[in-house]
């Protein structure tokens, strides 16, 4: 027998043993994988692929459509990328992308681009020349409008005052199709080159040569129309160029095609009719044209915010858990450089492009890793309160918090995906971003943090508590351990044994320590809170209907330019090059960025060229930097394709997490519940945008999304100790009170979370460029309103639902309806009534007395003990405290021995 004894204590120190050694490992591996990520992205500027919203340049989503309004072929939009792909790099344009996305979508990315007026003026024109004899144009005021010479005059604008100004742009007449018969065709082109209109002119012209047929058609209608002079139009893309009278016939098929142009736009058309004309008409849907100078100043606004936030995440982890913040710090900054290296190597594939908004998904996951550190160490201090020992708690308190974190992170995960697979492209970096720092933060969880806790253990830990921060911990568990009459040195491990000696505590003074000491009665006000919810809807929803939605121009359509570093001018000299450029009812919003004054104007206008040009020339009329303004167009039907995509991307999210939940969990109504603290959460945002007059752009959109994994974060965490404790056999409590010190039990960790999580997004929201701050506040609204609802919302309705069940309606009518609460010994054990069971919520006294004093005892993972009452008071209340019978005890002593 003793030889078995000797075996066992051996084949358990062997087992140890190997533990430790897999732990190395994991830590070892760490190590390599931390000094190559540091490899692979250094330096960052260089080997972290950038956006166009950072470094500048173009950016359009092009929609084809065929004039018949049928359906674009897979074949037309083929061709049509591969000629506007030639286009592109007619322009000169280096590691530019042009890409199909969708049915009829063609999406052009241009890294820094200067000028973005020639190259928008190129790309999206369909390029359909024409020759057509004036004779067989049937619309008669085109005619006479093209006899008169009036088919390409200069245009005008008119001010707010009604003065009519030049505008110093052409304007060409424009023609039907069908309204004449064409002669030549751009097809028949052979060769283009530009020279001067005259020798004597400052315009210049496009020289075709034609091919063989061309040259043989165009011959004959010369021929025929020199004696009177008759005139040959040349039409491109439903626009009169010029009609020039037929002096001569022109046998050579060298033609020259006049129209006022500059030498820019001689190039452009040069470009379009070398490239081909396309078989589709496109229109832009989107454009953005960002200076490199503006991208540059938003990039360093971004890690600026994650920079502050990220020192001022771990100053607080340090300053609340002192040695154990050190590890939950070291995380962190494995979690950091990990996470830049899985971007260096996807930059390195060219399958990641860093944009602004992929920054914001960077500060919020920032957030998230601080998240599962703030659960790892709770967990581990929870179950040293519980007595057990420090290398028992590293194992089996790291191994629980583990698996819940994970189960959060996949909530969070299902939204993150959403917004990549299905949301419109703006926020796709976002999407992208948030799911690689989760997976980022999983893995950090499994090779770093839980190998690093469980090695330091017994060699650091457990031998310096106060260093550590557990010594309160230690302090809790010997006065559980008095107060429960369980878990004597006798009863105890080898190991548990071995732990050092703690002082012993008084405990005639309060019990001192960084954890919950008594529960707060939440489930007790759970009507006061959901009547409160459903006011503040009631309330967001007036708000929303009395001051409506602002939404942004993606939505509706029009012009946003931003100018950054204006210096002194103001908004009147801005308004009044605005008008001078042919904007006259811009709407204008003075900016600070990094201190520097600057302007956001807001137009109708949805031509993307027009809208450039109009921006450059009040850069030239303001004497600004020509780097530093920005230009979003929207087409009037980009926003329909933005809330349908949102929509999708949200209702998709909902029902996986409905699934997920439910069948992690084996019950579809956590899913359900948290749904619907969800749903309240996102009506607050939305009332907070409405209430302020903030405008509601995709950035918010996503924002509103990530808010969904949020939310559901704190309230799955919250569900996973409900479904733990939930586990026991006996239920010897109602469902109310297990539910209600369930909340308890991961308060301290609720608080911590959205402490570190919000002070990112915080320093986005003051510090971060405007892109950063449209997901910042709705974030911000959502992280506080996330951790209320999943206490206030979630559990409470859920609780009720789960009352309804035969089993938890029995428990009710056995112990009543009052929510029993959870509190440290407060005087001397010996002077207790009775020894109770500090992992046993009390149960009904006559219920006690029916089921005898053998009767089994639940025993849910807690780490607080009922607060002593005099026996008249607890008969009062309908509750007392239990007596652990001899079984019960052994039972507990086993568990002891076994941890």
């Amino acid at each position: 027998m003793a030889e078995l004894v000797k075996k066992g204590k051996k084949g358990k120190k062997n087992s140890l043993r190997g533990n430790d050694r897999r732990n190395i490992w994991l830590i070892v591996l760490t190590v390599v994988l931390v000094i190559g990520s540091i490899f692979a992205f250094t330096p960052p500027n260089e080997r972290i692929n950038q956006g166009l919203d950072i470094q500048g340049g173009l950016s359009v989503v092009l929609s084809a459509s065929n004039t018949d309004g049928s359906a674009v072929s897979d074949e037309d939009m083929e061709k049509s990328r591969a000629i506007i792909e030639n286009r592109v790099n007619m322009l000169g344009a280096s590691e530019a992308t042009v890409q199909a996305q969708g049915s009829n979508q063609i999406l052009v990315q241009i890294p820094g681009l200067s000028d973005t007026e020639a190259a928008l003026n190129t790309i999206g024109t369909t390029g359909k020349l024409e020759f057509a004899r004036l004779d067989s144009i049937t619309d008669q005021d085109v005619v006479t409008a093209i006899q008169n010479g009036q088919y390409a005059n200069e245009g005008s604008v008119t001010d707010a005052y009604g003065n009519t100004f030049p505008s110093g742009k052409t304007q060409h007449l424009k023609i039907e199709e069908g309204t004449y018969t064409p002669l030549i065709t751009g097809e028949n082109i052979d060769q283009v080159s530009i020279g001067k209109a005259s020798e004597a002119s400052a315009y210049y012209a496009v020289n075709l040569r034609l091919d063989s047929e061309g040259t043989k058609l165009f011959a004959e209608a010369t021929k025929e129309l020199a004696p009177t002079n008759g005139q040959i139009v040349i039409i491109l893309d439903g626009e009169v160029q010029s009609a020039p009278a037929v002096q001569s016939e022109i046998p050579s098929g060298e033609v020259s095609i006049t129209g006022r142009y500059t030498l820019e736009e001689a190039q452009s058309l040069q470009t379009v009719l070398e490239s081909g004309s396309l078989p589709v008409s496109f229109q832009f849907e989107t454009a953005q044209t960002v200076g490199p100078t503006l991208g540059q100043e938003a990039l360093m606004a971004g890690l600026i915010a994650a920079v502050v936030g990220l020192i001022l995440v771990m100053i607080y982890l340090l300053f609340f858990y002192t040695g154990l913040g050190l590890i939950n710090a070291g995380a962190i900054a494995v979690f950091a450089v990990l996470y830049l290296g899985i971007l260096a190597v996807l930059s390195a594939f060219n399958l990641f492009s860093l944009s602004l908004a992929g920054i914001a998904g960077i500060v919020l996951t920032i957030g998230m890793a601080a998240d599962s550190s703030v659960l790892t160490v709770e967990r581990f201090r929870e179950e040293i309160r519980e007595g057990r020992s420090v290398k028992a708690a590293s194992l089996s308190g790291v191994r629980h918090a583990i698996m819940t974190s994970i189960d959060a992170d996949l909530v969070t995960l299902v939204a993150a995906l959403s917004l990549f697979f299905l949301a419109s492209a703006s926020v796709k970096g976002f999407g992208l971003t948030l799911a690689l720092g989760i997976i980022c933060d999983i893995v950090m969880m499994l090779i770093f943090k839980a190998p690093l806790i469980r090695l330091l253990a017994n060699r650091s830990i457990a031998k310096n508590p106060g260093f550590w921060g557990i010594k309160d911990c230690q302090n809790a568990a010997i006065e559980y351990e008095k107060y429960l009459g369980v878990s004597t040195p006798a009863s105890r491990s080898e190991e548990q044994q071995d732990q050092p000696k703690v002082a012993e505590f008084n405990s005639k003074g309060r019990l001192k320590g960084r954890f919950i000491k008594k529960d707060i009665n939440f489930l007790g006000y759970r009507k006061v809170f959901l009547c409160a919810a459903a006011v503040v809807i009631a309330l967001c929803v007036g708000v929303c209907g009395i001051k409506g939605m602002n939404f942004g121009i993606e939505f509706v359509g029009g012009t946003s330019i931003t100018f950054n570093q204006t210096g002194d001018v103001t908004t009147e000299q801005m308004r009044q090059a605005l008008a001078d450029a042919g904007e006259t009812e811009a709407v204008i919003q003075t900016t600070q960025t990094n201190g520097q004054p600057g302007f956001i104007v807001r137009t109708t206008t949805t031509d993307a060229a027009a809208a450039t040009a109009a921006a450059t020339d009040v850069v030239e009329a303001l004497d600004l930097t020509t780097d530093s303004f920005q230009v979003d167009t929207i087409g009037p039907g980009w926003g329909a394709s933005v809330i349908k995509s949102s929509v999708l991307a949200f209702l998709v999210a909902i029902l996986l997490i409905i699934i997920y939940i439910g069948i992690r969990f084996r019950d579809y109504k956590m899913g359900i519940t948290a749904v619907a603290a969800l749903f309240h959460d996102l009506v607050l945002v939305i009332g907070v945008y409405c209430l302020i007059g903030w405008e509601i752009t995709p950035n918010t959109i996503a924002a509103m999304l990530t808010i969904l994994g949020y939310s559901l974060y704190d309230t799955v965490v919250v569900f996973h100790r409900i479904d733990e404790n939930m586990k026991q056999e006996n239920i010897r409590c109602t469902f109310t009170t297990m539910a209600n010190h369930s909340i308890n039990q991961v308060l301290c960790r609720t608080i911590n979370t959205s402490i570190t999580s919000l002070l990112p997004v915080l320093i986005m929201l003051f510090f971060g460029g405007e892109t950063l701050k449209d997901f910042a506040l709705a974030i911000a609204v959502g992280l506080v309103s996330g951790s209320y609802s999943s206490i206030a919302i979630a559990t409470p309705l859920y609780v009720m639902w789960k009352n309804r069940e035969k089993r938890n309606a029995k428990l009710l009518e056995r112990y009543g309806t009052d929510v029993v609460l959870y509190e440290f010994a407060k005087s001397d054990p010996t002077s207790l009534p009775a020894k109770v069971n500090a992992d046993q919520p009390v149960a009904n006294e006559q219920a006690e007395a029916q089921d005898g004093a053998d009767s089994a005892v639940q025993e849910p993972q807690t780490a607080d003990a009922p607060k002593p009452e005099k026996p008249a008071k607890a008969a009062k209340k309908g509750t007392t405290t239990v007596k652990l019978t001899a079984s019960q005890r052994k039972r507990r002593a086993k568990e002891n021995a076994r941890d």
